[in-house]
């Protein structure tokens, strides 16, 4: 590291920022609309740079497209015009599959499951006043070596030290503490913020966690968004683009007869889903998982439109996830899962169709971004003034 000295606190007005893992500039907006500055990015997904520069042209030269564990903090530095020290913030959020519940769940185990270090190596190099790490609520639920439920002998909750359910979580954590902690001047102190969406504004629910660290042990205080004992409805964010705009979908045909079925002839109302079918289709849709246990609500599902929308995820047919529209025979577009990520109807998505839903299916929303960067924010501004 190139890099020696440590300055305490960014300069009023300016709060430079450096963000890994960036996708498609989710959290990124959230945190530009805050008041930070992004002043580099590492993305590897080239449809995801590509829609960040068709968006963000003047970060032509600051975006790099390349895998983090080949990027170094002394590069990063000085692609964003800052010694160490001088960074308002990193932020990102590593690739969540390893730990979704909606996944196989191999945790540690996999080498994106492992790039939480690779984030803290960058941290320690760059050494920010504040760090941002997030991935999804199963995080938490993680364990080391994931027991799948058909190997459990119908318990619900496995048995052995590698397998039980957080053990993953507790390695996580405690790598954080030792690798940001070691430098008792300039160590971090850490705080968990479990935090949905749509209590920021964003018409979906969507549950994140965050790992948020404060350099010197500066004092940070959990954001509450404005929204949270009234959520948006869809119809408030997407019922406008019934009017003929234009936008990309996938259909049910010919990927799933039997749900084009169901939903064309309306045997499925807004806000019900497989539960509410003769026995007969309950069991063409579900197939085995008909014979599991739990709620399962998101198997032929139809959106109401007056509720926030469930967790976008990168593909709205998924089986277990499926996102009807609320009176359409067909899933929503990729303009609808943007919108009700929070992203700006101007924003432009690069890719064939299935990698514009890769990219917001894996974003961050951009209210949700805002509300932590506003929290972050008001430090600067009052806290240390």
């Amino acid at each position: 590291m190139g890099y020696s000295g440590i300055h305490e606190k960014a300069p009023r007005g300016c709060y430079p920022s450096i963000s890994l893992f960036t996708g498609a500039y989710g959290l990124d907006l959230g945190l530009e609309r805050a008041g930070f500055e992004i002043r580099a990015c590492v993305e590897k997904n080239p449809f995801a740079v590509q829609t960040i520069l068709r968006n963000r042209p003047q970060l032509a030269g600051c975006v790099l497209q390349e895998d983090v564990r080949n990027v170094s903090a002394y590069r990063l530095l000085k692609i964003a015009g800052l010694r160490r020290g001088e960074a308002a913030l990193v932020s990102g959020g590593p690739p969540c599959q390893p730990f979704s519940t909606i996944g196989r769940r191999r945790s540690v185990s996999t080498e994106d499951g492992t790039l939480f270090q690779k984030f803290l190596d960058l941290v320690w190099g760059i050494k920010p006043t504040f760090f941002v790490f997030e991935n999804v609520k199963g995080i938490i639920s993680a364990a080391l070596r994931h027991q799948p439920l058909e190997n459990r002998k119908n318990a619900r909750e496995p048995r052995g030290k590698k397998v039980r359910l957080g053990s993953a979580w507790d390695f996580i954590r405690g790598c954080f503490d030792k690798t940001l902690r070691r430098d008792k001047k300039y160590g971090y102190h850490t705080y968990i913020w479990e935090l949905n969406a749509a209590d920021f504004g964003t018409a979906q629910v969507r549950k994140r966690v965050f790992i948020v660290g404060s350099r010197n042990g500066y004092a940070l205080e959990k954001p509450i968004g404005r929204f949270a004992s009234c959520h948006r409805p869809i119809r408030n964010v997407i019922s406008h683009l019934d009017g003929g705009h234009e936008t990309l979908g996938v259909d049910y045909r010919p990927y799933d007869a039997v749900r084009a079925h169901i939903f064309t002839n309306k045997l499925v109302k807004p806000g019900e889903n497989w539960r509410v079918l003769p026995k007969m289709w309950q069991k063409k849709v579900m197939g085995a998982a008909y014979y599991s246990w739990g709620g399962r609500v998101g198997f032929a599902r139809r959106i109401s439109w007056d509720n926030p929308c469930p967790t976008i995820t990168t593909d709205p047919r998924g089986r277990a996830t499926n996102l009807c529209h609320p009176t359409k025979a067909r899933p929503f577009t990729t303009t609808e899962c943007a919108l009700l990520q929070g992203y700006p109807e101007d924003w432009q998505f690069e890719g064939s169709l299935t990698q514009r839903y890769i990219q917001i299916g894996n974003a961050v929303p951009v209210e949700l971004g805002e509300g932590i960067g506003r929290s972050l924010i008001n430090w600067f501004e009052e806290g240390c003034s």
